[in-house]
């Protein structure tokens, strides 16, 4: 999976050292996750007895660097990047290593492994003299040759990061991304490959330009038989899609030293539960204190709850971090004062919104609190747009007029939207079910509960909405 980074968009890295220039892989992710970062402590670079270098986190010195911490804010000139799966911060040698093996048999669907993974990961460790992999890194600008005591160790790791990034380089990809698990979870981290494309803001450095290069000494990308652990790690992927619970257990159970990525679809169901819980434990209530909405109605709460859903669903349908849609979704109704027709609740929500964001979740970055009010003040005016966080809320907010009125699709940016709002009613209604089936399996809401709100959602319908009075 790839995503676009946008360039107005501020990141942040936490560091105790003082430098000028970012090395080739640093992190940046939002504020809190550099703030999370700093508490972890500072990481070392160890060399293990295999000759691999990992980090480590010495915490005992966390005292004593405290006054040193910083925190940089950065932009980031990229433009596609690639799909890593966090792993807290420890992305060494052998994660990107696994990283290379998954995209080789995964993404480019192949059963047997090319030489480039070999040419790639391989050689520099294994065929290689010092002297030229000394000669290839003062090929390009990454890395400069190391000379301490253990330099062998370390040139032969940085051609590897260099071999790396100029394959993904070569075919469009200028940097990864991953959802965060840990220091902030649920907000997108980016780690760019080349430090010309970190633009400092605390301070002023030349902008240099680059151009893309393509992999070198690579004649025949050829085929070589997968190692009997790359087979097991096929089968593992695979494994996600059994129904037999006993075999998939089985195959982890044995092979649990072997690289493993969740499936896209574990992955996504994974953030649709915490998403889910974080709309209806967290924001909802908080939406609550500041909303003219009444809890039930056509209008009401209930309504947000199933746009939120909705947006939730699109929004991981086109990899965008779903809380600004969820924000957006439980703000999109605040200022409504009835169930008419009104194109102005959508800009009277502007004020309410601002302020709700300011309180409550001030640590969003500037661009993203302003997608997340413009996406509200637009609802009721806009039809399509490329702004995903528009698109995923007027999508969902759309759902239900097309269900009740008719599938119009001018007024849909996404294709699952588009999907889902041209359901035929038996199929909508095993849409909902399933919705509520996900809630309740997963402890968010209880079956006793969800019947309640339709009966009071009915009952609200039939006799008028009555909405609160500020």
């Amino acid at each position: 999976m790839t995503r676009f980074v946008l360039k107005d968009s501020v990141f942040y890295h936490g560091t105790y050292r003082n430098f000028e220039k970012f090395r080739p892989l640093s992190h940046f992710g939002s504020l809190q996750a550099a703030k999370r970062i700093l508490i972890l402590g500072p990481k070392t670079e160890v060399v293990s007895d295999f000759n691999e270098i990992y980090f480590d986190n010495k915490k005992s010195d966390v005292k004593e660097l405290t006054k040193q911490s910083k925190i940089i804010p950065v932009k980031l000139n990229i433009n596609n990047t690639y799909e890593l799966q966090d792993i807290e911060a420890v992305h060494d040698l052998s994660f990107y290593k696994n990283v290379l093996l998954y995209h080789f048999m995964y993404d480019m669907r192949l059963s047997n492994i090319p030489k480039l993974y070999d040419y790639i990961a391989s050689y520099p460790f294994n065929k290689m003299e010092q002297k030229d992999i000394v000669k290839e890194l003062l090929s390009d600008s990454l890395y400069e040759p190391d000379k301490s005591a253990f330099f062998d160790v370390v040139n032969r790791r940085n051609l590897f990061f260099q071999r790396m990034i100029q394959y993904f380089e070569s075919i469009g990809i200028d940097g990864f991304h991953y959802t965060n698990n840990y220091e902030d979870k649920g907000h997108i981290s980016y780690v760019p490959f080349r430090p010309e494309n970190i633009i400092r803001q605390d301070i002023s450095l030349p902008v240099q330009e680059y151009n893309i290069k393509p992999a070198k000494n690579i004649d025949d990308f050829g085929f070589r038989d997968c190692l009997k652990e790359e087979l097991i790690a096929i089968n593992i992927e695979a494994s996600y899609q059994y129904k037999n619970s006993n075999k998939k257990r089985m195959l982890l159970d044995r092979h649990k030293n072997v690289f493993l990525r969740p499936s896209n679809l574990k992955q996504l169901i994974e953030q649709k539960v915490y998403y889910s819980n974080l709309f209806f434990k967290e924001v909802l209530p908080k939406i609550e204190q500041v909303s003219y909405q009444a809890e039930y109605g056509y209008h009401g709460l209930s309504h947000t709850s199933q746009v939120a859903m909705f947006g939730l669903d699109i929004a991981l349908s086109v990899n965008q971090d779903p809380l600004p849609v969820l924000l957006a979704a439980g703000l999109h109704d605040c200022a409504r004062t009835n169930d008419d027709y009104c194109e102005m609740h959508g800009p009277n929500c502007e004020p309410i919104a601002r302020k709700f964001l300011s309180e409550n979740y001030d640590y969003l970055l500037p661009g993203v609190k302003e997608s997340i009010i413009d996406a509200v003040k637009k609802h009721t005016t806009g039809m399509r747009t490329i702004d995903l966080v528009s698109a995923c809320l007027w999508d969902a907010d759309r759902i239900r007029l097309s269900w009740e009125m008719g599938y119009e699709p001018k007024f849909f940016s996404t294709p699952y939207a588009k999907n889902i709002a041209s359901l035929t009613k038996p199929q909508q209604d095993k849409y909902i079910k399933k919705q509520e089936d996900f809630l309740v399996a997963h402890n968010i809401k209880t079956r006793r509960q969800i019947e309640y709100e339709k009966i009071m959602d009915a009952c609200c319908n039939a006799c008028g909405t009555v909405f609160k009075v500020r």
